[in-house]
Order: C-alpha cells, then sequence, then structure tokens
C-alpha cells in the first residue's frame, strides 16, 4: 500500500513538474536568456567554421516576434537538455508555420529548390529577414527595406566566389553592376522589384518575372507607356511569340548596370546606338539568315553621309533611331511605322525642315555594289569600281613617274 502511494505520489510529481516547466518554457524566456545573452555562447558547424548563439534581449523585445517566446519558434526545444549537451538542435526553424503564404512560395523558388539540392549557402528565410531582430518591412532596420535590401542581397550576390560557383558572371557580380546603374542612383528600384521576394524563379523558368518574354511587363510595372509601345512594335509582337532572338528592354538597355541615355557608358546613348546596340542584330549573320533579312542595312548607313558623319563624331547626325523609333519600332509596311512611305516626309523633317514629299523617294538603304540588287545600285558600285580604279591609276602613276624622275636625276649625279 506504501509502495503504491509513493508510486503515485511519484507520477504526481512528474506531472507537475512537466506541467511546471512547460509553463516556464512555453511562456517565459528567461531560461533561454540565461545562456543565449552570453555573446561569448557559440557553436561550430559541419566545417569547423564558429556560429554565434548570442541573442540581444533588448532588439528580440523591439522586433515583430518580440511577444513570442523562445518555443514559439523552437518547437524542438521543450526543456533544457540541448543546453547539456544531451540534445543537440539540428532541425532548424519552420516559418511557415505561421507564414504559410510565404513558405508556400518560396518553396517554388530559385532558393528553395537550391536547398532542397543541397547547395551549400542557398538563402534560408534567416538569410533574409535575420533572426532574432526581424523588423517588420516599412521600418527602415528592417533587412528587407527598400532602403536596406539591395545590401541584403548583395551579401551573397557580390560576393565573388558565391557568383562564380553558381555561374553568374567572371566580371563585375551583379551587386556591383546595380550599385552603378540609374535605378540605384534613383532609389526607385531594388532587387525585388524586378526579380520578387519569395517567389524568385530563374531566368530560364516561363513564371519568372526575369522570363525573356515576361521582361516587358516587369519593365512596364514602372514604365507602363513605354511597355504598351513596345508590345506594339516589331520587337515587342516577336518577344511574346516566345522568339528567343528578339530583343527586349534588357537586350538594349542592360541588365544590372542600366545607366541613363546621357551616360557614354550606356548602350543607348547617342553614340553606341548605331555602333553596337542595333548591329548586335541587324548586322549579325546568323540571325539575318534565320529571320530572312538583310544586314547591309548596317554597312549602307556607315557608308551614307549620315553614318559618315556619325562614325566621324557628330552626335547630331541620324542614327537608327532617329528615322525607325526608339520603343515603338515597326515594320515599314505599317502605316504607323516612321519610315512608311506615307510618313517619310515627317520623319526627315524632323532633322531637314521644309523637307518636300520627293526628299524621301528612293531607296534609302542602297550598297553600292556591282551585284546589287536594283539598277540603282548597280549603276553605283560600277561608279565606285572606276572611281577606284581611276585613283589607283593617277596616284599610281604619279608615284611611278616621281620614281622614275628620281631615279634619272640620282643615276645623272653618279660621276
Amino acid at each position: 500500500m506504501n509502495r503504491a502511494r509513493a508510486f503515485l505520489c511519484g507520477i504526481v510529481s512528474v506531472v507537475v513538474f512537466v506541467a511546471i516547466t512547460g509553463v516556464v518554457w512555453g511562456a517565459d524566456n528567461t531560461l533561454c536568456l540565461g545562456c543565449h545573452q552570453d555573446e561569448g555562447l557559440s557553436k561550430q558547424d559541419a566545417k569547423g567554421r564558429k556560429i554565434s548563439l548570442y541573442v540581444a534581449e533588448a532588439e528580440f523585445k523591439q522586433s515583430v516576434h518580440g511577444k513570442l517566446s523562445c518555443p514559439d519558434c523552437h518547437t524542438q526545444i521543450t526543456d533544457d537538455a540541448h543546453a547539456a549537451g544531451v540534445k543537440k538542435v539540428v532541425k532548424r526553424v519552420d516559418c511557415g508555420g505561421c507564414h504559410e503564404r510565404a513558405a508556400k512560395e518560396y518553396r517554388q523558388s530559385l532558393h528553395a529548390k537550391a536547398i532542397v539540392k543541397g547547395t551549400e549557402g542557398a538563402a534560408h528565410c534567416y538569410d533574409c529577414h535575420g533572426k532574432h531582430a526581424i523588423y517588420p518591412e516599412k521600418n527602415a532596420k528592417s533587412m528587407v527595406n527598400p532602403s536596406t535590401i539591395n545590401k541584403t542581397c548583395n551579401r551573397c550576390h557580390s560576393d565573388k566566389n558565391i557568383v562564380k560557383e553558381h555561374a553568374l558572371g567572371t566580371g563585375p557580380t551583379p551587386g556591383e553592376l546595380f550599385d552603378e546603374s540609374v535605378h540605384a542612383q534613383t532609389g526607385a528600384v531594388t532587387c525585388a522589384s524586378c526579380h520578387g521576394s519569395h517567389l524568385l524563379r530563374s531566368l530560364i523558368d516561363p513564371q519568372s518575372t526575369i522570363f525573356r518574354s515576361n521582361v516587358p511587363h516587369t519593365c512596364g510595372t514602372c514604365h507602363p507607356d513605354i511597355m504598351k509601345e513596345f508590345e506594339e512594335s516589331i520587337h515587342g509582337v516577336l518577344a511574346a511569340r516566345g522568339r528567343s532572338d528578339s530583343p527586349t528592354c534588357t537586350s538594349c538597355h542592360g541588365i544590372h548596370g542600366i545607366k541613363a541615355k546621357v551616360d557614354p557608358e550606356s548602350p543607348v546613348n547617342e553614340r553606341r546606338i548605331a555602333m553596337t546596340t542595333c548591329p548586335q542584330c541587324h548586322a549579325a549573320e546568323r540571325i539575318s539568315k534565320e529571320y530572312g533579312i538583310t544586314s547591309g542595312q548596317v554597312k549602307s548607313y556607315y557608308d551614307s553621309f549620315h553614318g559618315l558623319s556619325y562614325r566621324g563624331g557628330d552626335t547630331f547626325s541620324a542614327n537608327c533611331a532617329s528615322c525607325h523609333g526608339v520603343h515603338d519600332i515597326r515594320p515599314s509596311s505599317d502605316p504607323k511605322s516612321m519610315i512608311h512611305k506615307d510618313n517619310l516626309q515627317k520623319t526627315c523633317g524632323a532633322c531637314h525642315p521644309g523637307a518636300s514629299q520627293n526628299f524621301a523617294k528612293g531607296k534609302i538603304h542602297t550598297v553600292a555594289s556591282i551585284r546589287g540588287e536594283d539598277f540603282g545600285e548597280k549603276v553605283v558600285g560600277w561608279v565606285r569600281v572606276i572611281y577606284i580604279l581611276l585613283i589607283v591609276c593617277v596616284i599610281g602613276g604619279m608615284t611611278f613617274l616621281n620614281f622614275t624622275d628620281w631615279l634619272r636625276k640620282t643615276i645623272d649625279r653618279k660621276p
């Protein structure tokens, strides 16, 4: 009887103890902070790197989770067995327990897939939001505040080793390029503006905000009028059809290092439009064959008065965009096109006031060649050939005459 009573008392004591400790661990952070307020508290990871286990109580109380208790997040810790080294904490904190929607999006993201693959350094929730000092997005102290989120992303995307390991480029890192861009200077655009936040996808994912055919809509979030113009252009129509070679916003403006038009290094600067930006496609042999367009336009432009003046450094001379437009580029058969036969007088008149209807008649991109497509090109081609022959004969004849004259005089001077 006494033995049964003692056993019953023991059971009651255990239940009471568990209940008390459960209340303590569940409602009071004192036991946790008793150890974790030690700034020297740390552990080593699998690679022997030191990881601090210090928790600043003041920061935690000011954070968005300040009213929570430690076991609310660290659900796998129910007693102090881990502090004594008896029970190691292996399982990570599951933020999805409270943030279901964000967690669902994140599980489909590029970062989450990298974690599943076992990629070292792949971003977890706490890498972007912080651990114990988590603040609301609108708080300037938050790691995802618009004023700080670029710095947060750059912790990885400006690390040359990480960038190289994941084949993100061999030159300047995306973070370095963006820091020099017009977007970073204005402060109106952040990494998340284009890439998204939790549902960040790969650029080869058709649902990604940076997938080729989705880029115009992503840029159009801030540039709606330009997006509408581009969508109706020949480039926009081809991009919407999924043509991999059709240019999008980033093809002409760049990706992370987008610069203002007035910047000499910008691809859309007046000095680079006709020299590098448009020719990267319109002078490319493969693209010309693929789409059945001739690359002669670039060469003919360079040989024209406009092209010669432009290459000589005159930025006021007409370049590709002067005649074809910028975002609203249309084929010549389109009545809205700047180079449609009914609009050429107005287009040329922008630089040549008073231009008549006859001003722009005739073929514009004429390639002087004896094998030209029409009679005019062949005539100009033959004139060029004859002109070159005359130059060679005249200059060559004069050079030969002067040489023979010099040789005769040299011989006459000899005793």
